[in-house]
């Protein structure tokens, strides 16, 4: 274990040469202005050049460290590395490319959501997603796994093509452990930032200024950290491709060397933080929504009980989900089967609306009755309170029904000031088409393409994926920007952070102190926000 930690560090040190730094603080500038030209959503000239111009760089910086440790004995110049690249540049880019996709659960160097919230594709494929999200996640995650075990097996093989002279390429096992380190570098990392963060949470400054600078050293010192813990760990795993060679001569950096480059990243930090500093729009009014009609477990969600408490506290709506019933009528239910609430297998489609009605349904000790959408509607009117109806589907719904719902009760709701939002774009499509006036929504289950994809009113976006790139394309033609759901003070600030138009919760009372709070006493939330964007 002892003489692998010396040969680690031994290929550390030799991948921080002075030209391998030169090249580091190009790819690291380089992926800088990436994230700089991609903080507003679509694309423009000087970001496709951008992004050309950083894939050159990260090849021919890959192209060096693996001529190093390939040939720890001969010099590496950047005409002999560009030669290189240039003769298998087809190679490059498909390497480039899907170290690319492998990288996107794990930041992508802070580019990930930037460049999810480009991708335009067609709704219906969308859609289909969407609604088979659990089908589809699982196979991805099987897919990326087996990617995965490719490379370490296939990979260094696949390396050796581009690094001719590579006698002996890595071994399953060296890649095992070089992504080990890599994720530990990581990790490492991860939990520094986070002490940061809690270390803002725990110990305030007690004015804005004093906040904003405290806020803006913190951003400095994760990008910093970032920056030097992944130049390790891609060394790591470049050094392990080419089989993990001993390495004995390093090349000392000089006094004057040191100097520029520090001053040279300490400048890229400084801008980095301002950037994230003047970000905006950042802690917007929020719209306060109370998800399922209830607040910390007080009531039994969408029943009318509920819907009379959760009124007393003032939401500017009440969140609540529709199902289809077997006579064609509709009651107020999340789930698509009774098992939890009521203890029946049974799926609303089975029942009529009168013996849905006769269920008792019992929640955190609580006891109701399921309540049929009319009588939930009525009571909602009568105490003036918007709803935000979510219309849920299944395959067993009758083919008319959303004409039905818009046909009943669009103009309804649009003069009561409700709004309507779904999963499945094609109840936002006809909604839309059927009744013009009325506000119609769009949920997406995670964040992975441009919202804007799927033209709506208003998007209702997945918490654990939004980023503040998501938030900006739904925005910026007007829509507003709603997140779900954010239940613990740390997701509602830093949601309110991201610039959200506002929140969809099961703690209400919570969320309401939360957004009353002056802005720049929470501004741990840019921090963490920003640590959030790197992985």
């Amino acid at each position: 274990m002892q003489r692998r930690w010396h040969k680690l560090i031994g290929a550390w040190q030799r991948g921080l040469t002075p030209g391998l730094l030169w090249g580091w603080l190009a790819v690291i500038t380089a992926l800088t202005g990436l994230r700089w030209l991609g903080e507003r959503p679509g694309w423009t000239f000087g970001q496709v050049l951008g992004t050309l111009v950083t894939l050159v760089m990260v090849a021919g910086q890959l192209a060096a460290l693996a001529l190093t440790f390939s040939h720890p004995d001969q010099p590496v110049t950047w005409q002999r590395v560009w030669r290189l690249v240039w003769a298998h540049k087809l190679m490059w880019l498909l390497l480039e490319l899907g170290l690319t996709v492998l990288m996107i659960p794990w930041g992508l160097f802070g580019l990930s959501s930037q460049l999810l919230a480009r991708i335009w594709l067609p709704s219906e494929w969308v859609n289909l997603v969407g609604l088979h999200r659990r089908p589809v996640v699982i196979s991805v995650a099987i897919g990326y796994l087996l990617v995965t075990l490719f490379c370490l097996i296939g990979g260094p093989r696949f390396f050796r093509r581009l690094t001719p002279g590579l006698q002996h390429p890595g071994r399953p096992g060296q890649m095992v452990r070089a992504i080990g380190v890599s994720l530990g570098l990581l990790g490492l990392w991860f939990g520094g930032s986070q002490l940061l963060v809690k270390g803002l949470q725990a110990w305030p400054p007690d004015s804005a200024t004093s906040m904003k600078m405290v806020t803006t050293a913190g951003i400095m010192v994760s990008w910093l950290g970032f920056q030097c813990l992944t130049v390790l760990g891609i060394t790591t795993l470049i050094w392990s491709w080419c089989g993990a060679p001993e390495l004995r001569r390093t090349v000392e950096v000089r006094h004057g060397l040191r100097i520029v480059l520090s001053i040279a990243t300490l400048a890229l930090a400084g801008g980095v933080s301002w950037q994230t500093m003047t970000a905006g729009p950042t802690f917007t009014k929020q719209v306060l929504i109370s998800h399922r009609g209830v607040d910390h477990r007080r009531g039994v969600q969408n029943t009318l009980g509920a819907l009379r408490k959760i009124h007393r506290e003032r939401p500017d709506f009440v969140e609540m989900d529709l199902h289809e019933t077997r006579d064609g009528q509709w009651v107020v239910l999340h789930d698509e089967n009774l098992a939890t609430l009521a203890k029946r297998r049974v799926t609303p489609r089975q029942l009529t609306l009168h013996q849905l009605q006769q269920l008792a349904i019992r929640e955190n000790g609580q006891r109701a009755h399921l309540a049929s959408w009319p009588a939930y509607l009525r009571l909602a009117e009568r105490l003036h309170q918007p709803l935000l109806v979510e219309i849920k589907t299944t395959p067993a719904d009758s083919a008319d029904m959303v004409r039905r719902f818009g046909k009943q009760y669009g103009q309804r709701l649009r003069r009561d000031g409700s709004c309507v939002h779904s999963l499945d774009y094609r109840v936002v499509a006809q909604l839309r088409r059927r009744v013009p006036g009325l506000m119609v929504g769009y949920i997406t289950p995670f964040n992975w393409v441009n919202p804007q994809a799927l033209p709506a009113n208003f998007y209702s976006l997945q918490q654990i994926s939004v980023s503040r790139q998501f938030i900006l394309a739904a925005k910026q033609q007007g829509h507003a920007a709603y997140v779900w759901t954010p239940d613990s003070l740390a997701t509602m600030t830093r949601s309110w952070e991201l610039g959200a138009d506002g929140q969809i919760t099961n703690n209400l009372g919570q969320l309401r102190q939360v957004t009353t709070q002056k802005p720049w006493r929470v501004s741990w939330a840019i921090l963490q926000n920003f640590v959030y964007s790197y992985i």
